[in-house]
């Protein structure tokens, strides 16, 4: 290979090659590019908890209008008559009967009272239907105290039918159902008919008398005020419940919840053909 003496291209050639070394501006920044690294990383680690929280808030503002919006819709009022002291609107879920909590009716506790709380629920018979007579059961035998002194017992209405009801004085599909056993009694007490209307408002008499004084009825009224004295009645669970017992003191029928007048009238007419 041949060789050059020439100064002049030796110098030439040692700048060209300096040019090809490596200088400050490129050398890489590896500090800042882990820098850089570790902050996306540590991002990547956040996403989903920032993901979480998002959906979890959002999940909250849904839960909260839900209950808003149901709170609006069982707000105090909404049924003529439902929500008296010892009331709860909390569980309004439509109209026709009041629910009653169940702990408070099936826990035969003695220390137990009974008449607490209300929900509404739409369980209404429109149609008369009456157990067939080969299978009716025995009604229970009670005796509750009765508001004209004495007590009133399932031997009363021996050889009537009778139309047993529990209300209380917060009820208000009780109150609407109150006229038409008045008109019943009415119309059908000389063919051997008659009503018992058994109270269970906790305070008995003390609310019981002056609410019929307001309110009077041409029937009679009793209380089952305990769980003791509703205990034979089984767990009436609704208000208002009605039974019908026929002339031999077998359960007939059972409505639960405000009943349809025309249907309850239908099946008195047919217990008193019987």
């Amino acid at each position: 290979m041949a060789t050059h003496d020439d100064p002049d291209l030796e110098r030439w050639v040692d700048d060209r090659m300096a040019a090809l070394g490596p200088t400050p501006k490129s050398e890489p920044e590896t500090e800042w590019a882990l820098e850089q690294l570790r902050t996306r990383a540590t991002a990547a680690r956040q996403r989903p908890v920032h993901v979480w929280l998002l959906a979890g808030s959002a999940a909250a503002l849904l839960v909260a209008v839900l209950v808003s919006v149901e709170g609006w819709r069982n707000a105090p009022g909404d049924f003529d008559g439902v929500g008296g002291p010892e009331a709860s609107s909390s569980n309004v879920t439509g109209d026709g009967a009041i629910a009653l909590p169940t702990s408070e009716w099936t826990s035969r506790r003695p220390d137990r009272e009974v008449g607490t709380g209300v929900t509404l629920s739409a369980r209404r018979q429109t149609t008369p239907r009456l157990v067939p007579v080969e299978q009716r059961t025995k009604a229970p035998d009670f005796s509750l105290p009765a508001m004209e002194s004495g007590r009133a017992t399932l031997a009363d209405y021996a050889g009537r039918v009778l139309l047993l009801n529990f209300w209380a004085t917060w009820c208000g599909p009780c109150r609407i159902e109150m006229p038409w056993f008045v008109a019943f009694q009415n119309a059908f007490a000389e063919r051997g008919f008659g009503v018992l209307g058994v109270s269970v408002d906790d305070t008995a008499w003390d609310v019981v008398r002056p609410f019929l004084d307001r309110e009077p009825v041409n029937y009679r009224i009793a209380v089952a005020d305990t769980a003791e004295r509703l205990a034979p009645f089984g767990p009436i669970t609704v208000l208002p419940t009605t039974w019908l017992i026929d002339r031999q003191g077998r359960l007939a029928a059972a409505h639960v919840g405000l009943v349809d007048r025309t249907a309850l009238e239908a099946e008195i007419r047919q217990l008193l053909a019987e």
